[in-house]
Protein backbone atom coordinates (compact mmCIF):
# COMPACT_ATOMS: atom_id res chain seq x y z
CA UNK A 1 0.00 0.00 0.00
CA UNK A 2 3.13 2.14 0.87
CA UNK A 3 4.46 1.51 -2.44
CA UNK A 4 1.00 2.43 -4.28
CA UNK A 5 1.06 5.80 -2.78
CA UNK A 6 4.74 6.57 -3.38
CA UNK A 7 4.02 5.72 -7.22
CA UNK A 8 0.76 8.08 -7.32
CA UNK A 9 2.74 11.03 -5.70
CA UNK A 10 6.01 10.39 -8.24
CA UNK A 11 3.38 10.25 -11.27
CA UNK A 12 1.60 13.83 -9.30
CA UNK A 13 5.05 15.45 -9.33
CA UNK A 14 5.75 14.28 -13.02
CA UNK A 15 2.56 15.85 -14.34
CA UNK A 16 3.27 19.16 -12.20
CA UNK A 17 6.25 19.30 -13.65
CA UNK A 18 5.61 18.81 -17.52
CA UNK A 19 2.77 21.17 -16.64
CA UNK A 20 5.56 23.76 -16.13
CA UNK A 21 7.43 23.52 -19.03
CA UNK A 22 5.21 24.83 -21.69
CA UNK A 23 5.49 23.77 -25.43
CA UNK A 24 4.90 26.40 -28.12
CA UNK A 25 4.35 25.65 -31.84
CA UNK A 26 5.43 27.73 -34.94
CA UNK A 27 4.54 26.54 -38.15
CA UNK A 28 6.79 28.05 -41.33
CA UNK A 29 5.06 27.95 -45.06
CA UNK A 30 7.28 27.89 -48.25
CA UNK A 31 6.44 27.01 -52.23
CA UNK A 32 7.87 23.92 -52.93
CA UNK A 33 8.90 25.13 -56.01
CA UNK A 34 9.57 28.70 -57.69
CA UNK A 35 11.62 30.29 -60.75
CA UNK A 36 14.13 32.75 -60.04
CA UNK A 37 14.06 36.07 -60.06
CA UNK A 38 10.50 35.60 -58.40
CA UNK A 39 10.79 36.64 -54.47
CA UNK A 40 10.43 33.55 -52.20
CA UNK A 41 8.01 34.34 -49.93
CA UNK A 42 7.95 32.47 -45.91
CA UNK A 43 5.15 32.62 -44.22
CA UNK A 44 4.33 31.37 -40.13
CA UNK A 45 2.39 31.02 -37.24
CA UNK A 46 3.29 30.65 -33.98
CA UNK A 47 1.81 30.22 -30.06
CA UNK A 48 5.60 32.06 -28.69
CA UNK A 49 5.08 35.10 -26.98
CA UNK A 50 5.11 38.79 -28.53
CA UNK A 51 9.09 39.79 -28.65
CA UNK A 52 10.41 36.24 -29.17
CA UNK A 53 12.76 36.35 -31.78
CA UNK A 54 14.51 33.84 -34.36
CA UNK A 55 15.71 34.28 -38.19
CA UNK A 56 14.79 32.35 -41.33
CA UNK A 57 17.86 31.16 -42.75
CA UNK A 58 17.82 30.47 -46.79
CA UNK A 59 20.43 27.75 -47.38
CA UNK A 60 21.77 26.42 -50.61
CA UNK A 61 21.16 22.28 -50.77
CA UNK A 62 24.62 20.25 -51.67
CA UNK A 63 26.50 17.46 -51.19
CA UNK A 64 28.36 18.99 -48.61
CA UNK A 65 27.45 21.41 -45.94
CA UNK A 66 24.24 23.61 -46.94
CA UNK A 67 25.63 26.76 -48.01
CA UNK A 68 23.67 30.40 -46.57
CA UNK A 69 22.01 32.34 -49.06
CA UNK A 70 20.58 34.77 -46.92
CA UNK A 71 18.81 35.06 -43.56
CA UNK A 72 15.64 37.45 -42.48
CA UNK A 73 14.95 38.15 -38.42
CA UNK A 74 11.56 37.88 -37.21
CA UNK A 75 10.37 39.55 -33.85
CA UNK A 76 6.87 38.06 -32.89
CA UNK A 77 4.38 40.79 -32.38
CA UNK A 78 0.46 40.24 -31.29
CA UNK A 79 -0.82 39.12 -34.19
CA UNK A 80 1.32 35.82 -33.90
CA UNK A 81 2.05 35.64 -37.79
CA UNK A 82 4.76 37.02 -39.83
CA UNK A 83 6.70 36.87 -43.38
CA UNK A 84 9.61 37.63 -44.90
CA UNK A 85 10.62 37.41 -48.28
CA UNK A 86 13.56 36.61 -49.99
CA UNK A 87 14.96 37.77 -53.36
CA UNK A 88 16.22 35.26 -55.52
CA UNK A 89 17.53 37.16 -58.91
CA UNK A 90 20.70 35.22 -59.90
CA UNK A 91 20.74 32.22 -57.69
CA UNK A 92 21.35 28.92 -59.81
CA UNK A 93 19.14 25.90 -60.30
CA UNK A 94 18.80 23.59 -57.83
CA UNK A 95 17.12 22.42 -53.95
CA UNK A 96 16.98 24.94 -51.47
CA UNK A 97 15.60 25.19 -47.93
CA UNK A 98 14.14 27.87 -45.43
CA UNK A 99 14.73 27.19 -41.96
CA UNK A 100 13.87 28.71 -38.71
CA UNK A 101 16.93 29.28 -36.49
CA UNK A 102 17.04 30.58 -32.78
CA UNK A 103 20.00 32.25 -31.01
CA UNK A 104 19.58 29.48 -28.44
CA UNK A 105 18.33 26.04 -28.63
CA UNK A 106 14.46 26.36 -27.66
CA UNK A 107 15.02 22.79 -26.09
CA UNK A 108 11.35 21.44 -25.26
CA UNK A 109 9.77 24.85 -25.66
CA UNK A 110 9.17 23.60 -28.97
CA UNK A 111 6.82 21.65 -29.92
CA UNK A 112 7.14 18.27 -31.94
CA UNK A 113 4.03 19.48 -34.06
CA UNK A 114 6.44 22.29 -35.11
CA UNK A 115 7.37 22.91 -38.99
CA UNK A 116 10.78 24.30 -38.85
CA UNK A 117 11.65 23.47 -41.64
CA UNK A 118 10.66 24.03 -45.94
CA UNK A 119 12.42 22.74 -49.23
CA UNK A 120 12.14 25.05 -52.23
CA UNK A 121 13.27 23.74 -55.71
CA UNK A 122 14.22 27.11 -57.85
CA UNK A 123 14.38 26.89 -61.31
CA UNK A 124 16.32 29.32 -64.01
CA UNK A 125 14.35 30.17 -66.80
CA UNK A 126 16.83 33.05 -67.74
CA UNK A 127 17.83 31.27 -70.74
CA UNK A 128 14.18 30.49 -72.44
CA UNK A 129 14.50 34.39 -73.34
CA UNK A 130 16.82 35.39 -76.78
CA UNK A 131 16.81 39.20 -77.02
CA UNK A 132 17.62 40.63 -80.22
CA UNK A 133 17.82 44.23 -79.39
CA UNK A 134 20.35 46.23 -77.14
CA UNK A 135 19.52 46.14 -73.34
CA UNK A 136 20.89 49.64 -73.62
CA UNK A 137 18.79 52.01 -75.60
CA UNK A 138 18.52 55.90 -76.02
CA UNK A 139 15.04 57.74 -76.03
CA UNK A 140 13.37 58.49 -78.87
CA UNK A 141 13.65 54.92 -79.81
CA UNK A 142 13.13 52.89 -76.40
CA UNK A 143 11.82 50.96 -75.40
CA UNK A 144 12.35 48.40 -77.95
CA UNK A 145 11.94 44.90 -76.80
CA UNK A 146 12.33 42.06 -79.69
CA UNK A 147 13.75 38.76 -80.01
CA UNK A 148 12.35 35.40 -79.39
CA UNK A 149 11.39 31.97 -77.10
CA UNK A 150 13.21 28.96 -78.18
CA UNK A 151 10.87 26.05 -79.84
CA UNK A 152 7.39 28.17 -78.20
CA UNK A 153 5.49 28.11 -81.40
CA UNK A 154 2.59 30.68 -81.71
CA UNK A 155 1.80 31.30 -77.88
CA UNK A 156 0.79 34.19 -75.93
CA UNK A 157 3.17 36.03 -73.20
CA UNK A 158 2.86 38.69 -70.34
CA UNK A 159 5.36 41.54 -69.63
CA UNK A 160 5.22 43.80 -66.61
CA UNK A 161 7.34 46.84 -67.19
CA UNK A 162 8.76 49.01 -63.90
CA UNK A 163 10.38 52.14 -64.86
CA UNK A 164 12.35 54.40 -62.53
CA UNK A 165 10.71 56.13 -59.86
CA UNK A 166 8.20 53.36 -59.53
CA UNK A 167 6.30 54.23 -62.84
CA UNK A 168 4.95 51.19 -64.06
CA UNK A 169 3.51 50.14 -67.29
CA UNK A 170 0.13 48.08 -67.66
CA UNK A 171 0.55 44.38 -68.29
CA UNK A 172 1.71 43.86 -72.18
CA UNK A 173 -0.09 40.75 -73.55
CA UNK A 174 1.53 39.93 -76.47
CA UNK A 175 1.23 36.94 -79.24
CA UNK A 176 4.43 35.43 -80.34
CA UNK A 177 4.63 34.35 -84.09
CA UNK A 178 6.88 31.50 -86.03
CA UNK A 179 9.32 32.23 -89.31
CA UNK A 180 9.15 29.98 -92.25
CA UNK A 181 10.61 26.09 -91.07
CA UNK A 182 11.10 27.52 -87.99
CA UNK A 183 9.35 26.69 -84.16
CA UNK A 184 11.10 29.25 -82.01
CA UNK A 185 8.39 32.26 -80.70
CA UNK A 186 9.25 35.48 -81.92
CA UNK A 187 8.44 38.61 -80.04
CA UNK A 188 8.46 42.56 -80.40
CA UNK A 189 7.01 45.26 -78.64
CA UNK A 190 7.93 48.77 -78.69
CA UNK A 191 6.85 51.29 -75.71
CA UNK A 192 7.10 55.05 -76.11
CA UNK A 193 9.07 55.88 -73.00
CA UNK A 194 10.30 59.41 -71.94
CA UNK A 195 12.98 58.97 -68.79
CA UNK A 196 16.20 58.06 -68.48
CA UNK A 197 16.91 55.52 -66.33
CA UNK A 198 16.56 51.60 -65.65
CA UNK A 199 13.11 49.69 -67.10
CA UNK A 200 12.73 46.05 -65.41
CA UNK A 201 10.43 44.02 -67.76
CA UNK A 202 8.95 40.81 -66.19
CA UNK A 203 8.37 37.84 -68.73
CA UNK A 204 5.69 35.73 -68.25
CA UNK A 205 4.26 32.47 -69.96
CA UNK A 206 1.48 29.82 -69.72
CA UNK A 207 3.67 28.19 -66.89
CA UNK A 208 4.25 31.46 -64.60
CA UNK A 209 6.86 33.85 -64.40
CA UNK A 210 10.07 33.25 -66.75
CA UNK A 211 12.91 35.92 -66.39
CA UNK A 212 12.94 39.59 -65.17
CA UNK A 213 15.23 41.19 -67.92
CA UNK A 214 16.88 44.66 -67.18
CA UNK A 215 17.07 47.78 -69.89
CA UNK A 216 19.01 50.98 -69.25
CA UNK A 217 17.54 53.81 -71.27
CA UNK A 218 19.40 56.99 -71.73
CA UNK A 219 19.54 60.20 -73.67
CA UNK A 220 21.08 60.44 -77.13
CA UNK A 221 24.62 61.08 -77.58
CA UNK A 222 25.09 64.61 -78.90
CA UNK A 223 27.92 64.95 -81.60
CA UNK A 224 30.28 67.71 -81.10
CA UNK A 225 31.82 69.33 -84.08
CA UNK A 226 35.67 70.89 -83.53
CA UNK A 227 36.25 73.77 -85.90
CA UNK A 228 39.94 73.75 -87.52
CA UNK A 229 41.13 77.25 -87.49
CA UNK A 230 42.07 78.98 -91.36
CA UNK A 231 45.30 78.49 -92.52
CA UNK A 232 47.40 80.19 -95.41
CA UNK A 233 48.04 77.10 -96.95
CA UNK A 234 44.45 75.73 -96.78
CA UNK A 235 43.23 74.95 -100.34
CA UNK A 236 40.61 77.23 -102.16
CA UNK A 237 38.88 77.76 -105.37
CA UNK A 238 41.49 81.13 -106.08
CA UNK A 239 45.29 80.17 -106.48
CA UNK A 240 47.81 81.92 -105.06
CA UNK A 241 50.35 83.10 -106.76
CA UNK A 242 54.23 82.48 -105.69
CA UNK A 243 55.95 85.34 -104.35
CA UNK A 244 59.36 86.58 -106.31
CA UNK A 245 62.56 86.59 -104.11
CA UNK A 246 64.30 89.80 -102.74
CA UNK A 247 67.14 89.60 -104.88
CA UNK A 248 64.77 88.55 -108.18
CA UNK A 249 62.29 91.49 -106.98
CA UNK A 250 65.72 94.58 -106.96
CA UNK A 251 66.79 92.96 -110.23
CA UNK A 252 63.68 93.93 -112.29
CA UNK A 253 62.88 97.33 -110.25
CA UNK A 254 66.15 98.51 -111.17
CA UNK A 255 65.79 97.25 -115.16
CA UNK A 256 62.48 98.90 -115.66
CA UNK A 257 64.05 101.76 -113.73
CA UNK A 258 66.56 102.08 -116.56
CA UNK A 259 64.47 101.31 -119.49
CA UNK A 260 62.44 104.69 -118.20
CA UNK A 261 65.40 106.77 -118.02
CA UNK A 262 66.40 105.77 -121.63
CA UNK A 263 62.95 106.44 -122.83
CA UNK A 264 63.05 110.08 -120.99
CA UNK A 265 66.23 110.93 -122.93
CA UNK A 266 64.97 109.78 -126.35
CA UNK A 267 62.01 112.01 -125.93
CA UNK A 268 64.32 115.57 -124.74
CA UNK A 269 66.63 115.11 -127.73
CA UNK A 270 63.37 115.08 -130.08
Amino acid sequence: MHDMKSAVILLLCLFCLAGSVQAYVLTISAPSEITAGAPLEVTGDTTFPIGTQFDIVLYKLQPSTPSEVARRMVVIDDSKSFQVSFPTTGLESGNYKAEVKFSTDPGQKLSSDSVTLRTIKISDRSGEIVLTVDTEQELGEALRIEGYIPKAGVTTITMKINGPQGAVVPPQDIRTTTQLGKDDGYFSKTIKVEERGNYYVDFYDIKGFMATIQFMVDSPATATVSQVPDSPNASSDVPVLPRASAPLAGCMAGILGAGAILCHRRDLKR
